[in-house]
């Protein structure tokens, strides 16, 4: 069962995910950009009991993914890897705070919103296709739904993942309302992107409001084919 009855998921951002989940008979989900896996784990809260495939670029974050996954028969954690425009290495930009490291620099607007984006470091990493990771992962006969937090490099990967996105059910994408991340495709050329090969949004909720700018900077959204 995906909820019990003292769970309300309809009054939590991440409840109603988990609902559209269900609705859609979602059996598979690619985590990409897992992070220290809160995905996942929010995912299992509100009852997804599907397999979860967490792929995540830094190599310091690997070994707690792992850890957190060790008794979850159907979470995979994936060596670290990127999702981009090819099959090669490629380096990201580590910023102090991990979940806004980017293969793209940071804009100075960001930086003022959210200081700990500032660069620490750099670390070179493997890069696939989406089309050749889910061919990798022989996904056919799958209900797929396709998470991306990659901060500002979401249209690089769905531009070369064409065959991954005709196969897959569902996605859910965190986007920019201006550049924040240099060369970046803001939200509205990639919701149009998604209109266009079926896709139709289904959420959308604000992310991040910075008191700095007096703006918000993000959306999250989710979109399935009707």
């Amino acid at each position: 069962m995906f909820f019990s009855k003292k769970h309300k998921p309809h009054k939590n951002a991440e409840g109603k995910v988990a609902l559209t989940l269900k609705e859609h008979n979602i059996d598979t989900i690619i985590d990409i950009g897992a992070n220290i896996g809160q995905t996942a784990e929010t995912l299992r809260h509100w009852g997804f009991e599907g397999h979860i495939i967490s792929v995540e670029p830094l190599s310091s974050l690997q070994q707690g993914l792992i850890e957190k996954s060790k008794d979850d028969p159907k979470w995979t954690v994936l060596p670290p890897l990127a999702l981009g425009d090819s099959n090669k290495d490629i380096e990201i930009n580590i910023s102090d705070a991990k979940d806004m490291s980017s293969i793209l620099e940071a804009s100075d607007e960001l930086i003022q919103a959210l200081p700990k984006t500032n660069v620490i470091g750099t670390e070179t990493i493997p890069m696939k296709t989406l089309d050749t990771l889910y061919e990798d992962l022989h996904l056919d006969g799958k209900k797929v739904f396709i998470k991306m937090d990659t901060q500002g490099y979401e249209m690089n990967i769905l531009k070369h993942g064409e065959q991954a996105l005709k196969k897959a059910v569902g996605l859910r994408l965190e986007m920019s309302l201006f550049e924040i991340y240099k060369g970046e495709t803001l939200a509205t050329d990639i919701m149009m992107f998604l209109k266009e090969r079926g896709f139709n949004p289904h959420l959308l909720w604000e992310v991040y409001f910075s008191r700095k700018l007096n703006r918000q900077l993000q959306v999250d959204g989710v979109f399935y084919k009707d």
